[in-house]
C-alpha cells in the first residue's frame, strides 16, 4: 500500500465526523496555509481539494514524523505529524521541503486564521511522542502546487481526536461571539420608576372589543389566585454616598492597536493574495492614525519613531460621551 493508492475520500460531514464543523472555515485556513508557505518559498503557492483518512500510527505507509504540537483553549496538549507522498516532489520554489518543516507552516497558518476568526490561536509548542503505535489517526492530504508547477502532497496527520475537539471550540467560541453582539437591555434612569408593561391576559380574562360599549369595555375580574404586583419607585444614590473604587480596575491589561486604514475585499481577492500583493486604505498619506482599545477607538495620533521601535503619538481624544457609548464601536 502506497500514499498514492490510499483510501482518500473528500472532506465532507461523512468523512470528518465530528469535525465537521470546520469546513466552513476551510476555505480561509486554506488560504492562511498557502499564504505562510508561499511566504517560506518565495514563491506563490495554491493549495488544492482536501481528502480525508483515518490510520493506525503503524499501519501509515511510510513514517509519520512529529512535527509540532498545540494546546486549544486548555485542551490536552495534542500532536501533528506528516509525510510526503514520495509520488510527488519535494521542492517549492525550487527550495527542498521536509514533512516536518511543511506541517510547521500549516499549523502556523491555522494559528494566524484562527486567532483572526475566533480570537483564540493554537498555542503551538514542540513536537510531543505519539501515545500508542495503534493510535488512530486522522490523515489530512494536502496537494500543494507552486506557481512554478512544482507538486508537492503533504499528508497531515493528527490524533483522530482532534477534530471533534477543534469543532467543538470552533461552536463554543462562535456562539459565545454571538452572545457578546448582543446589546444587554437598558437600564432605568437613576430617579425614575421603571414601567412594566401588563402581560397579556388569556382569552378567557381578555377586556371586550373596543367597538362595544363602555359600560361593556371594563376588563373581567382576574383569577382568585392572581393580584396586582405594586413596586416601589427607583431613587437616586445620595450625592455624598460612597463612589465605586476603580482602583480594583487599574491592573487590568487592555489591547491598544494603531489602525492606519480599512478597506473592504471579495473573497475572490483575499484568495489571491501572496507575498508583493498591495492592498489600498480608505486613508489618504500623512492622515492621522485610529488608536483603538479593544477595538473601541478612543483617540487619533500621528506615526513616530521612538530609537527603533514604532510609536504614535496622540493628537486627539474622544470625548468621554461618545468613548462609553455603545456605538462606538
Amino acid at each position: 500500500m502506497s500514499w498514492d493508492t490510499f483510501d482518500w475520500k473528500p472532506a465532507d460531514g461523512a468523512s470528518l465526523g465530528a469535525g465537521a464543523s470546520i469546513l466552513p472555515l476551510w476555505p480561509m485556513l486554506r488560504s492562511a496555509i498557502a499564504e505562510g508557505i508561499s511566504a517560506d518559498a518565495l514563491c506563490p503557492v495554491t493549495i488544492g481539494e482536501m481528502t480525508v483518512a483515518q490510520v493506525n500510527f503503524a499501519a501509515a505507509p511510510t513514517p509519520l514524523l512529529a512535527s509540532r504540537s498545540f494546546e486549544l483553549l486548555g485542551t490536552d496538549r495534542r500532536g501533528a505529524w506528516a509525510a510526503l507522498d514520495p509520488a510527488k516532489g519535494n521542492k517549492i520554489g525550487g527550495n527542498v521541503y521536509t514533512a516536518e518543516r511543511l506541517q510547521e507552516l500549516v499549523l502556523e497558518g491555522m494559528n494566524v486564521a484562527f486567532e483572526s476568526l475566533l480570537g483564540e490561536g493554537l498555542g503551538l509548542g514542540a513536537a510531543v511522542d505519539v501515545a500508542s503505535p495503534d493510535a488512530p489517526m486522522l490523515l489530512l492530504r494536502l496537494p500543494i502546487t507552486s506557481v512554478d508547477n512544482e507538486e508537492v502532497a503533504l499528508i497531515s496527520a493528527y490524533d483522530a481526536a482532534v477534530g471533534g475537539e477543534i469543532s467543538s471550540h470552533i461552536v463554543a467560541l462562535q456562539a459565545l461571539a454571538s452572545e457578546a453582539s448582543v446589546p444587554p437591555p437598558a437600564s432605568p434612569s437613576v430617579g425614575q420608576s421603571r414601567e412594566f408593561k401588563t402581560p397579556q391576559r388569556p382569552a378567557a380574562f381578555a377586556t371586550a372589543p373596543a367597538s362595544t360599549p363602555a359600560v361593556a369595555s371594563a376588563p373581567a375580574p382576574m383569577p382568585a389566585n392572581v393580584r396586582q404586583a405594586y413596586l416601589p419607585e427607583l431613587t437616586g444614590s445620595p450625592s455624598g454616598g460612597p463612589s465605586y473604587n476603580i482602583d480594583l480596575l487599574l491592573g487590568v491589561n487592555l489591547q491598544v492597536a494603531v489602525e492606519i486604514g480599512r478597506t473592504t475585499l471579495p473573497i475572490r481577492d483575499v484568495l489571491a493574495l501572496t507575498p508583493g500583493s498591495i492592498i489600498e486604505l480608505d486613508k489618504l498619506a500623512g492622515e492621522k492614525v485610529d488608536i483603538l482599545i479593544n477595538g473601541r477607538p478612543i483617540a487619533q495620533g500621528e506615526v513616530v519613531v521612538v530609537d527603533e521601535n514604532f510609536g504614535v503619538r496622540i493628537t486627539d481624544v474622544v470625548a468621554r460621551q461618545q468613548r462609553l457609548s455603545p456605538s462606538n464601536r
